[in-house]
C-alpha cells in the first residue's frame, strides 16, 4: 500500500499541477498580451508622431516653395518693369533728340519739326504707361514746352537758329537734365539693389 500511496500522491500532485500549469500559462499569456498591446500602442503613437512631423515638414516645404515662387515672380515682374521703363525712356529721349536736331537744323524745315514732335507725342504716352509719376510729369512738362516751341516756330516767332537755340536752352534743357536724373533714379532704384542682392 505504501507503493500505491506514493503513486497516488504522485497522481494527486500531477492533478494539482495541471491547474497550476494552466494558471501559470494563462498568467504568462495575459502578460504577453499586455506587452503586445503596449508595444502596439507605442508603435501607433510613434507612427502618429512621425505622420505629424512629416506633414509639418511637407507643409513647411510647400510654404517655402510658394514663397520662393512668389519671390521669383516678383523679381521677374521687376525686371520686366525696368526693361519696359528703359525702352519707353529711350524712345522718348530719342524723339526728343530728333525734335532738337530738327529745331537746330541749318536747313530748317518746320514740317520736319512737326514730324519729330508727332513722334515725341507717341513717346510721351509710353512714358505715361510705365511711370512712375515723377518721370511722367517731367516728360509731360518737356512735351508741353516743346509744343510751345513748335507753335512759336509755326508762327515764325523764332526765325533764327540763335533764337531757337536760346529758347531750347531756357525752356527745355534744364528739364531734360532733371529728366535724366529722375530716370537714373528710377532705373537704379530699390528693385535694382534687390536684384543685385538676390
Amino acid at each position: 500500500m505504501a507503493c500505491m500511496n506514493l503513486s497516488g500522491i504522485a497522481a494527486l500532485l500531477a492533478l494539482v499541477g495541471i491547474p497550476a500549469s494552466v494558471l501559470i500559462a494563462r498568467w504568462q499569456m495575459r502578460t504577453t498580451l499586455k506587452q503586445a498591446e503596449l508595444a502596439h500602442r507605442t508603435a501607433l503613437e510613434a507612427a502618429e508622431a512621425s505622420r505629424r512631423s512629416t506633414l509639418e515638414l511637407a507643409e513647411a516645404n510647400h510654404r517655402n516653395a510658394l514663397e520662393a515662387a512668389r519671390d521669383n515672380v516678383e523679381a521677374e515682374r521687376m525686371r520686366w518693369e525696368v526693361e519696359a521703363r528703359r525702352a519707353a525712356y529711350s524712345l522718348f529721349q530719342s524723339t526728343l533728340s530728333r525734335f532738337r536736331r530738327a529745331l537746330f537744323s541749318a536747313n530748317f524745315d518746320s514740317d520736319e519739326v512737326r514730324r519729330a514732335f508727332d513722334e515725341m507725342h507717341d513717346g510721351i504716352h509710353e512714358v505715361d504707361e510705365v511711370g512712375p509719376r515723377e518721370v511722367a510729369a517731367i516728360a509731360g512738362t518737356i512735351f508741353g514746352r516743346c509744343r510751345g516751341l513748335l507753335m512759336e516756330v509755326s508762327f515764325h516767332r523764332l526765325p533764327s537758329l540763335e533764337e531757337r537755340i536760346e529758347a531750347w536752352q531756357t525752356e527745355v534743357k534744364p528739364l531734360r537734365t532733371e529728366l535724366d536724373e529722375a530716370i537714373q533714379g528710377v532705373i537704379t532704384g530699390p528693385w535694382h539693389h534687390r536684384e543685385i542682392s538676390d
